[in-house]
């Protein structure tokens, strides 16, 4: 631009008229200077201007076919998604009052592509009753000018009779006239997401009214929800639970909290296990069966917690009272044999030395018999307090029957020998009980065995226990003896 502004004619004829005084010939001259500067430069200038309009004639043809292959390929998308078997369109005219769907909107209801469907009424009539009037109130919404856009999800009668679920979603044209001309609209079959959706309402409804206590938190542990069932068995408002935390509920249902739940949640991702809650007498207040479960979501890549709680504690209690009955005797409160069979053949597979003490009263048969039954039951009781306070701690005191009551320990537990305390019993049982203002003297006969001393099981321990309690019987009562090979042998004799 600066070389032709430099070189222009007009230019130099500007220069040339402020320098010549101008005469008819000067003129003349002139003009003849400028048509021949002009007839030098006219062909340089012509063809940077053509280089120029070649330059930008370039340009736009690749901006044209840049703009034609993003369009094609923009097309090529939207025919695929036309041609989607979950994806169809439909176009209402409403001037004509002719409606056009596409093939794959016949497909969804089973028809050909070839079966006709064009008005209005053809699209009314496959709409369910139940859905016919929320249709019409979305359509009524854009004809007013209330909305533009379009929108609802309804069900549609397929052909074969049954509904499916569809979702259409489309907006109107407007004409030159500034009136509404067409409705077009988009539609999806969701009778999947539908039919997911109505399951999960059913899940919902069913953990709502389930008979166990369910629960669901965060990742972090926090509560999101939680039935009814949880709020009733744990006496607290959904709102209480669903502000708090999972491991905290879980703790609540126990005396001591147990690290070993969240160590099994880290590592294996469940738990599955029974938690028992007491009180100051160690008498259950709640026993819980309890599972939890990591869950791992694929589509939103998070993770939750399932908590489910069943309420056992009639059960609980139930089997402790069984378990009493089968292993504590009524009358006394003590184990009764088939608690102290089980406990001491547990006892001696320990290969601990152990010593069994087999005691049986004298004169009990008198009581019974003078005083009655019912002070007789008081007087067992009453005995086996006193041998309670006498023997070990951790001995096991049980009555097998009648006036025979038997106990074990462990030798390394007691700094007492067996024959020291078994002279403690012997001095205490010849000192007179009081049982309702009866004063009742009996007397005690006890035998002592020793494993494995003396014995190789239970049943020999017990039966050499037994031996040596009738020889101190057979002495003269209210005596104690200590089992030795030679009684053995005088039983022989004797037999």
């Amino acid at each position: 631009m600066s070389a032709w502004y430099t070189l222009s004619p007009f230019v130099i004829f500007e220069d040339i008229a402020q320098a010549i005084p101008w005469h008819s010939e000067h003129v003349v001259i002139a003009i003849f200077l400028i048509l021949w500067l002009i007839s030098l430069l006219s062909p340089r200038i012509t063809n940077q201007l053509h280089d120029e309009i070649k330059q930008q004639a370039k340009e736009h043809k690749q901006a044209i076919k840049s703009l034609q292959k993003e369009h094609q390929e923009e097309n090529c998308q939207i025919q695929q998604l036309m041609h989607s078997e979950q994806f169809a369109f439909w176009e209402w005219n409403i001037k004509t009052n002719e409606v056009q769907f596409s093939p794959q909107w016949k497909k969804m209801i089973g028809l050909a592509d070839y079966d006709a469907l064009n008005n209005l009424r053809d699209l009314q009539q496959r709409v369910h009753p139940k859905d016919e009037q929320a249709v019409q109130h979305e359509i009524l919404k854009v004809l007013s000018g209330k909305q533009k856009l379009f929108e609802c999800t309804h069900r549609v009668q397929h052909e074969d009779g049954h509904y499916i679920w569809v979702h259409d979603k489309g907006q109107v044209f407007e004409g030159a006239d500034g009136h509404i001309e067409k409705l077009f609209a988009i539609r999806l079959d969701v009778s999947e997401q539908k039919w997911i959706e109505s399951e999960l309402e059913i899940d919902s409804i069913l953990i709502e009214h389930a008979s166990e206590g369910i629960a669901v938190a965060r990742e972090d542990m926090k509560i999101l929800h939680c039935n009814k069932a949880l709020s009733q068995t744990l006496k607290k408002t959904k709102e209480q639970l669903e502000n708090s935390d999972l491991i905290d509920l879980v703790n609540s249902l126990q005396n001591k909290p147990d690290d070993s739940i969240v160590k099994a949640l880290e590592t294996q991702g469940f738990w599955r296990g029974e938690l028992s809650l007491f009180d100051d007498k160690n008498e259950i207040l709640l026993a819980s069966r309890v599972s939890i479960k990591k869950i791992f979501h694929d589509t939103t890549q998070t993770i939750n917690y399932s908590f489910i709680h069943s309420d056992i504690t009639d059960l609980k209690r139930t089997q402790t009272a069984l378990d009493t009955l089968a292993n504590v005797d009524s009358v006394t409160g003590l184990a009764n044999r088939h608690k102290l069979y089980n406990i001491l053949e547990t006892a001696l597979k320990s290969e601990h030395e152990v010593t069994l003490m087999f005691l049986d009263l004298d004169n009990f048969k008198n009581v019974n018999d003078s005083l009655g039954h019912d002070i007789g039951d008081l007087l067992l009781k009453a005995v086996g307090k006193e041998i309670r306070k006498l023997i070990p701690s951790k001995a096991l005191l049980a009555r097998v029957g009648g006036d025979e009551f038997v106990f074990y320990y462990e030798q390394g537990l007691s700094s007492l020998t067996s024959t020291e305390i078994a002279q403690r019993i012997t001095d205490r049982l010849k000192q007179p009980f009081h049982i309702k203002g009866h004063e009742i003297r009996i007397g005690s006969s006890i035998g002592i065995a020793h494993y494995p001393q003396q014995s190789f099981d239970r049943q020999s321990l017990l039966k050499a226990s037994d031996m040596a309690m009738y020889h101190a019987k057979r002495a003269g009562k209210g005596q104690f003896c200590e089992f030795s090979d030679h009684l053995d042998e005088d039983d022989n004799e004797t037999t």
